[in-house]
């Protein structure tokens, strides 16, 4: 069986999660019979072909680029013929696309499924479903994700919350195709709240429309996918809140590769004399949370013995600068180096706990399983995917995300108690691996 795998970019171009993850699931997957190519977008007016261990690379080109739009999908980009043409000669049984973005979006899904061939979307995030593309109410709270013109304009825009709802349904009305017409500063796309005279004037009048149309997209990859893959729970659920029949949706969870010598868990617990060692990792970004690790840590008690250790990969250069800043001040948090992939569990093996204090709705995080599949309990927050994989005073804590005082007692009772420390470690349970993962996505395939 032959499987067309689309991404927005691909190695050796700097990647995050989900190209990481599928790079490593596509030699499990070829034990299954499945075997893989990719297709991805890249910047300029040339295509390449190559190969990135082991596995066939064509890179489309999208210059130029569409014009730029919240939903990214209203435009094809420049150059798409080739796309099309390398699609129609490649002829997979499978065509499956795992981003929706500008240079991977709809019009690439709606092209496959006119050459017919079976289609599958994997949403790895919300950005399909949420203008924020982090599923939290006004950026405090877990929002269900029902996408309406009045709940989602609202979060999105502040400008838009001073409309009476029956005037933002109106507005919704406005056709994109007017809208995208217009020469709007690009402001007007952004999908989180911007304080501007020029948003001001332009973001209630067109936010609602493109609400609407993110309910419309939504729809579409609905039409044009055999079979809608989510990759958690929560996420499955907030499809089904939109109207997407729960028979096209299939729930394949990550999965890990084991180390390769597992852990034994520890007969003796650290001594209370002994620091809590607490790593983060993540990325220099305020959704990942870090500033609420660094409050929490400023308020535990000087006479507890703790240390954070953060081995964060650069993101928001302005969020980092602060950050360090703030961590200069305090003696018991340390910057670490980046950590290699290949380093990530014995790494990992050197601390007591995990933190991940995630300020949205993560569809993972995998950095959850690596800890647990060595042993290590983790302190998260009790949000999306997190919750659904730490189990509450079983094998790790589950925190409210955005109280600082919430997580300053975790730590503490983890400090002060290292027999609860012991209990957490002991909860553990096998991790789902990757090979099951791709065990039960080459059985999806062929069901198609």
């Amino acid at each position: 069986m032959k499987i067309v795998h689309n991404f927005h970019r691909f190695f050796p171009e700097a990647c995050g999660g989900i190209q990481i993850h599928l790079s490593e699931l596509m030699p499990h997957l070829k034990l299954e019979g499945v075997f893989s190519k990719v297709a991805a977008a890249i910047e300029g007016q040339q295509a390449q072909a190559y190969a990135y261990h082991d596995v066939d690379v064509y890179r489309y080109p999208t210059f130029p680029e569409p014009p730029l739009e919240p939903n990214h999908g209203a435009f094809k980009h420049g150059r798409f013929h080739l796309f099309y043409e390398w699609l129609m000669q490649e002829k997979p049984d499978v065509y499956h696309q795992h981003q929706w973005t500008r240079r991977c979006g709809l019009e690439h899904l709606k092209i496959a499924k006119q050459l017919n061939i079976k289609t599958v979307v994997t949403l790895h995030l919300p950005e399909a479903i949420c203008l924020r593309r982090t599923l939290m109410f006004e950026g405090k709270t877990a929002c269900n994700g029902r996408i309406t013109v009045s709940k989602c304009s609202k979060c999105v825009d502040t400008y838009s919350q001073k409309l009476p709802n029956p005037m933002l349904s109106l507005l919704g009305q406005l056709p994109t195709s007017v809208i995208n017409q217009l020469s709007l500063p690009d402001v007007s796309y952004l999908g989180h709240p911007v304080h501007s005279k020029k948003a001001a004037l332009t973001r209630p009048l067109v936010m609602p429309s493109y609400v609407n149309e993110r309910l419309r997209s939504l729809r579409q990859l609905s039409k044009f996918s055999d079979r809608i893959i989510v990759v958690c729970d929560w996420l499955k659920q907030a499809l089904l809140v939109n109207g997407i029949p729960e028979q096209k949706i299939g729930l394949c969870k990550y999965g890990i590769e084991l180390p390769s010598i597992l852990q034994d868990k520890p007969k003796s617990g650290r001594s209370k004399a002994a620091a809590l060692k607490i790593a983060f990792l993540g990325r220099w970004y305020k959704t990942k949370g870090l500033h609420i690790l660094v409050e929490a840590m400023n308020l535990i008690s000087p006479d507890i013995s703790i240390k954070l250790y953060i081995h964060a990969i650069p993101q928001d250069e302005s969020y980092q600068q602060k950050m360090t800043q703030l961590i200069q001040t305090n003696q018991r948090i340390r910057i670490e180096r980046q950590i290699p992939r290949s380093e990530l569990q014995s790494t990992l093996a050197q601390y007591d706990v995990l933190a991940v204090p995630s300020q949205w709705l993560e569809t993972g995080p995998l950095v959850v399983l690596e800890a647990h599949s060595i042993g290590i309990p983790v302190v998260g927050s009790n949000l999306g995917g997190i919750a659904e994989r730490v189990r509450n005073n079983v094998d790790g804590i589950l925190v409210e995300a955005n109280n600082p005082h919430a997580w300053a007692n975790a730590f503490t009772q983890l400090a002060c108690d290292p027999s609860f420390l012991e209990k957490l470690k002991q909860g553990i349970q096998p991790v789902r691996t990757i090979s099951r993962e791709a065990r039960e996505l080459a059985q999806m395939y062929r069901q198609l």
